[in-house]
């Protein structure tokens, strides 16, 4: 058994059970607006945001790489997620995720103590684990809690059983994410249409999962649930140090927003699902920036390219969808046409402005998810999208330096063997073999990062796991290489 933090695109995964769980056990037993609210909490757009402004930390319980339970608790100390699935009760796995979520708050948050608003059903097996009531039992917004405590003392840290570590990660998706993905998209619709009313019909998509939980459920929230304001949390989120070192993908990239822009950076939300189509599962939600108050007549062109970087697997799979597409919708056992994407900007100056995009998506069969990182990089001025053979030379001095950086990414020197020498400057043209390798690069605050958006087929003996991968140079370490003077003369070096 491993216990440890939850990377980003892990937190959907996590959700999900959460949602599997509560649904069957805990759900036909609330008032529908408890379960309203509850399902608003678990939002994954609501959830992230907490996580990426460091204001909860995930923990997950993992046996052979698969999600047995999770728990998360805010920079308060407070427990707000608490869930094991059935086939995993009774092993221990609970009091692990608890003891672990003890050591966090005692060795990294340095909290006097932890606090739950705990379910009926779990205020004994919360005595069990060293918590105390400290109210009475209350209902806020259709949720019944009792409000419970336990005092953390340095004395009372505990080795945990079982492997328990964080992530270190800091260039792209371990080995194995793609096998999260399939989790990820079942959560996504499971969040966004289960339970209209409770008791409702359960002959529909979701309950006909083969999945079966008991009452080990908790759901809490410092407002009694479902309410958002001032967690209270220690200033600027900071953990005690280790947590800021375990920042992976492209939370772990150092953004430059220069101060003082002329311009704004507002976010923008593309966000359907299609509650009526019964055959296909469609949903989109689509994140991206859009710039107000730009000079020189270019606001309306910038802001159409970097939508439409956003919005490129939507007009692949719906909007503009090919025969392949189709096709493949019309062979799936479940057909889902599904992108979830997020975004960083990554550098932004007056002339210039670089964004990365990660989507997840289900591009017709619900059972072939994919990853993917996008890029736009586009000067403010004029308009003019930049691709990577635009800026560096791609010399045989280059492609050497950029292997052997890609293969460090990896921590594999075998990483990309399967390419010769002109097939791995083609990619890094814009002409990867059969879609395989996609070009990316992105701009941040120490330099540049140049890589691949990876897409291998199924069963791919090449392919090790990765979504992505880029490799990073300082600004000094790329000036060698620098082929376009006025792309890099848009920079703030």
């Amino acid at each position: 058994m491993e216990i440890r933090i939850l990377m980003q695109q892990e937190i959907l995964p996590a959700l999900h059970l959460t949602w599997e769980v509560f649904a069957e056990a805990v759900a036909p037993t609330y008032t529908p607006e408890g379960v309203a609210q509850f399902q608003e909490f678990i939002r994954y757009e609501n959830m992230i945001r907490m996580w990426q402004n460091r204001e909860v930390v995930f923990f997950g319980a993992f046996e052979e790489g698969e999600l047995c339970g999770t728990i998360a608790v805010k920079t308060t100390g407070h427990i707000c997620l608490f869930f094991v699935k059935k086939d995993w009760q009774g092993k221990g796995v609970g009091r692990m995720l608890f003891q672990t979520v003890y050591n966090f708050c005692a060795q990294e948050l340095r909290v006097g103590r932890i606090t739950v608003n705990a379910a009926l059903e779990s205020v004994e097996k919360y005595r069990h684990m060293g918590m105390s009531q400290t109210g009475e039992e209350q209902e806020v917004n259709g949720i019944r809690f009792v409000p419970m405590e336990s005092f953390v003392s340095m004395g009372m840290v505990q080795s945990v059983r079982g492997k328990t570590k964080t992530s270190t990660i800091v260039a792209a998706a371990i080995g194995g994410l793609i096998l999260v993905f399939i989790v990820i998209l079942g959560g996504i619709a499971f969040i966004r249409s289960i339970y209209r009313t409770v008791g409702g019909q359960r002959d529909g998509y979701y309950w006909n999962h083969d999945h079966d939980y008991e009452d080990d459920y908790h759901y809490e929230d410092d407002y009694g649930y479902g309410g958002y304001g001032n967690y209270g949390g220690q200033e600027d989120g900071d953990f005690g140090g280790s947590y800021e070192n375990n920042l992976t993908g492209l939370n772990a990239v150092e953004a430059y927003i220069a101060g003082d822009l002329s311009y704004e950076i507002e976010e923008e939300t593309f966000d359907y699902y299609d509650a009526e189509k019964t055959s296909t599962m469609i949903y989109f939600q689509v994140m991206y920036p859009r710039l107000s108050g730009l000079e020189g007549g270019n606001e309306k062109a910038v802001n159409e390219a970097v939508k439409a970087c956003a919005m490129a697997t939507v007009d692949e799979i719906y909007t503009n969808p090919g025969e392949e597409v189709k096709e493949r919708v019309l062979r799936a056992e479940t057909p889902a046409l599904i992108s979830n994407v997020s975004y960083k900007v990554c550098y932004a100056s007056e002339d210039f402005i670089s964004i990365a995009f990660e989507d997840v998506s289900a591009k017709g069969d619900y059972n072939q998810y994919k990853g993917a990182l996008r890029t736009i990089n586009i000067g403010l001025k004029d308009g003019k999208v930049y691709e990577v053979k635009d800026i560096v030379g791609l010399g045989d001095e280059f492609l050497d330096e950029w292997l052997d950086e890609m293969c460090g990414e990896a921590e594999n020197d075998a990483f990309l063997s399967e390419l010769g020498r002109d097939e791995m400057k083609a990619a890094l043209e814009g002409n990867g073999r059969d879609g395989i390798y996609s070009d990316v690069f992105f701009v941040h605050a120490d330099g540049i990062e140049v890589g691949y958006s990876l897409d291998y087929p199924e069963g791919d003996p090449n392919d090790l796991g990765y979504v992505w991968v880029t490799a990073p140079f300082d600004f000094d370490e790329i000036e060698e290489y620098i082929s376009d003077r006025d792309f890099w003369n848009l920079l703030n070096r």
